[in-house]
């Protein structure tokens, strides 16, 4: 059964020296797990998800089965041959089990392995965690309901914990509202002041004073993937440590932003974000006349669930923003892709200000 699966993707990876050692997040991770069944850390990418999960899980008392997720694991049958398989690692016995024989066949009956998995999981002592990283790669809904269904009905020893770049397709509200949900964003796990300190000046070794460390956490709004490749750029270039200027046509920064975010929505998204990135701050209508569509609040919508560093700035969600350094990029690839219609967005907008007496937005 288990001889086309691959290994590395059932290791918990190994933090690197480099590793910021965050306790109050493993604390709350740990009391997280003991009272909910299900844990999600949500963020965008670059905030550290897989580092933060990994440290805990390496420290953790409690059995971890670590499943890295794949676009090629969009497939009911693989994707529980590898979640048993993660399994069998913390707790060899269910390798020889109804489970192991039902997921052996060529067409596993879908009710009977899930049947076969809650039966196991309550037969067997003690706690055990499931982490499936990078769950956002998963879009295939027979795999959202076979783990709701888990969820609905494991054993409260047996914990999940999700963690991706969008908020997952279950039914979350049911969790929160029967309280077997703990959720972490990336407002709870960015680099606060301190961590960002820590890592400059331990971790990587830069001799900076305090107001230039507070700066940089200003510009990159703790923002853990950017904080380590401004890191990088100065000690590959300590004369620039005195002036740091942080935007998002840095030449890392561009380049991740562009390979891992932008490259990776489709390209009614794209559009989207490039034509709004010149707003200092987003609201539906608003986007839909810079856009010229009619689809600005599900735009909006989709972006947040999506986590494509949309920061909301109200309760109501009617206005948002996009992280500084993202928006700069964005601005930049307009600029770069499209020079000749940003004076016409301007223009929309200002019209749009007009409209609804905001003067000073408008000029």
């Amino acid at each position: 059964m288990a001889h086309d699966l691959l290994s590395t993707k059932l290791r918990i990876p190994y933090p690197t020296h480099h590793v910021v050692r965050r306790s109050r997040l493993n604390a709350a991770l740990d009391d997280g797990i003991a009272r909910c069944k299900l844990v999600l850390v949500s963020a965008p990418a670059g905030y550290g998800k897989t580092t933060l999960l990994a440290d805990w899980a390496q420290a953790s008392n409690i059995p971890v089965a670590w499943l890295s997720l794949g676009e090629e694991d969009n497939d009911v049958d693989r994707f529980f041959r590898y979640l048993l398989k993660a399994w069998e690692g913390v707790q060899p016995t269910v390798g020889d089990s109804a489970l192991d024989m039902l997921l052996g066949a060529m067409m596993p009956d879908r009710e009977a392995v899930l049947t076969a998995f809650v039966n196991l999981a309550s037969t067997l002592p003690g706690p055990t965690v499931f982490v499936l990283d990078d769950y956002h790669l998963i879009d295939n809904a027979p795999i959202h309901e076979s783990l709701a269904f888990l969820l609905d009905h494991l054993p409260p020893s047996t914990h999940f914990v999700l963690a991706g770049r969008g908020t997952p397709p279950l039914p979350l509200a049911r969790y929160r509202a029967r309280q077997e949900l703990i959720e972490f964003d990336a407002e709870d796990i960015q680099f606060r002041a301190d961590e960002t300190a820590t890592f400059l000046s331990q971790r990587m070794e830069i001799d900076l004073t305090p107001e230039t460390i507070a700066s940089i956490h200003d510009q990159l709004e703790g923002w853990i993937a950017g904080t380590q490749m401004v890191a990088l750029t100065l000690r590959r270039h300590p004369a620039d440590v005195a002036n740091v200027a942080i935007s998002g046509r840095h030449r890392f920064i561009a380049d991740y932003l562009g390979r891992d975010v932008l490259d990776g929505v489709n390209s009614e998204q794209r559009d989207f974000l490039l034509r709004t990135s010149i707003l200092d701050r987003l609201h539906a209508s608003l986007c839909d006349v810079i856009t010229g569509h009619n689809d600005g609040q599900r735009m909006l919508e989709t972006l947040e669930r999506e986590n494509l560093f949309l920061v909301p700035l109200d309760d109501n969600r009617d206005w948002y923003r996009y992280h500084r350094l993202f928006a700069d990029f964005l601005h930049e690839e307009l600029r770069r892709r499209h020079p000749d219609k940003i004076a016409n967005l301007h223009r929309r907008a200002s019209d749009w200000y007009l409209a609804h007496d905001l003067s000073e937005p408008a000029f």
